[in-house]
């Protein structure tokens, strides 16, 4: 079963011929499948989330000063950012590979993570492994993106599945199938990008489970401690906190990566106990986000059904965000689009087919949430985008001190 996900999970529509077969040395003459992706509606068809229970409310301290998280949006998805020279690679005839086999760990040392925030390009970009109290501190395993001397990898479209969720694929196959209660990355050398908040969202909010990711996990005092617990979110900047909170943080992430904690919540209020501060502006700009699924409403998934989902969701978020930041940019030319579009639509089709046989019978429209999964978060067209980039400075500023939150 596990053999034939990949398959199952992403693949050409139905009505679309499938790519003619060439070497790789050998001259395109046939164009991409044409397609158009519709917009998706500005309401998901499916029934509201259930309410939390009563209990005695925590208080959420707000992050003082701006949203580094927010700034990494618009440095990589706007015209000409961080992500369009990938995203001008994007290409639909490129066929998807879920790699289901343990992935290959590498040595990684100070000068490799310095290595790669000096080269984009070359560098072998993000490397992300396990949490551990200094990194790389005496000793760390990681994955670099772009490491060409291993197979054990899985990508789409002409592009590699971010090494956050090379991870988490790991995790899954070392758990008998299952995530754990939590499933912990370091990322060394970056901040973390759109594409992998909105798919730890994404898959925690329906099976329940927990995501934490700390980026920038070589430096104290710069990134992001990132908590998803199920429809929950503790976006906490190391730039807000003292030097005593990140040493607290520390300990909640090593002891939730260890097993200690029972379940998410666990965690989540652990974090709030500390009385950790909170960026609210991502916060609230990350859970708005239009293509959720209802809480709770596939907690029953594991094995290749789970690493099905997971592809497909993490392969529909990388040309919905790297996607804009081509069709933002009026001086592109039109192949680039046309690839952008294509691969949307061959990812809309995928995360439905891996979907449908574990929500059947719930009230969702999928063909809408997954209208949503392959569009940014922000609109593709240039001048709308500007004007809601725009507006969401002052929104910063006007974050209230504090907010309540119900404990489950």
């Amino acid at each position: 079963l596990l053999a034939t996900m990949a398959a199952a999970a992403v693949a050409l529509p139905q009505d679309a011929a499938p790519p003619p077969r060439r070497s790789r040395w050998s001259k395109r003459n046939a164009p991409p499948p044409s397609v158009v992706v519709a917009a998706p509606p500005a309401e998901l068809c499916a029934p509201p989330s259930p309410a939390h229970p009563a209990a005695a409310p925590r208080r959420q301290r707000a992050a003082a000063g701006p949203s580094y998280i927010m700034q990494h949006y618009h440095s990589t998805g706007c015209a000409g950012g961080a992500f369009s020279w990938r995203a001008a690679l994007l290409d639909p005839w490129k066929a998807p590979n879920a790699c289901l086999e343990p992935r290959e760990y590498r040595e990684t040392t100070a000068a490799d993570i310095e290595l790669s925030k000096a080269d984009k390009r070359g560098g072998g970009g993000p490397r992300v492994g396990p949490f551990q109290e200094a990194i790389p501190g005496g000793g760390w395993r990681a994955l670099p993106k772009y490491d060409y001397t291993t197979r054990n990898r899985s990508c789409a479209y002409n592009e590699r599945m971010h090494v956050e969720w090379e991870n988490h694929v790991d995790h899954i196959l070392s758990n008998g199938g299952e995530l754990p209660v939590a499933s912990v990355v370091a990322k060394a050398g970056f901040r973390s990008c759109a594409p992998c908040c909105r798919d730890m969202l994404a898959l925690a909010r329906p099976t329940g489970k927990t995501f934490i990711m700390v980026d920038l996990a070589e430096d104290d005092k710069r990134g992001t401690f990132h908590f998803v617990v199920g429809d929950r979110y503790l976006p906490v900047p190391k730039e807000a906190c003292s030097e005593e909170e990140v040493a607290a943080l520390k300990r909640v992430v090593s002891r939730a990566q260890g097993g200690g904690y029972a379940s998410g919540i666990e965690i989540h209020d652990a974090v709030l106990d500390l009385g950790a501060p909170i960026d609210e502006v991502a916060q609230a700009f990350y859970l708005g986000d239009r293509a959720l699924l209802p809480a709770g409403c596939a907690r029953d998934l594991k094995g290749a059904a789970l690493l099905g989902v997971l592809h497909a969701e993490h392969f529909a978020r990388l040309p919905a965000e790297y996607g804009a930041s081509i069709l933002r940019d009026p001086a592109r030319p039109e192949q680039p689009r046309r690839a952008v579009e294509a691969c949307r639509a061959l990812a809309k089709k995928a995360l439905v087919d891996a979907w449908a046989p574990h929500l059947a019978g719930q009230g969702i429209n999928l063909e809408a949430y997954a209208a949503a999964a392959v569009a940014p978060m922000l609109p593709d067209d240039a001048s709308e985008y500007q004007r809601l980039r725009r507006g969401l400075r002052p929104a910063a500023a006007a974050a209230p001190a504090a907010a309540e939150v119900a404990s489950a």
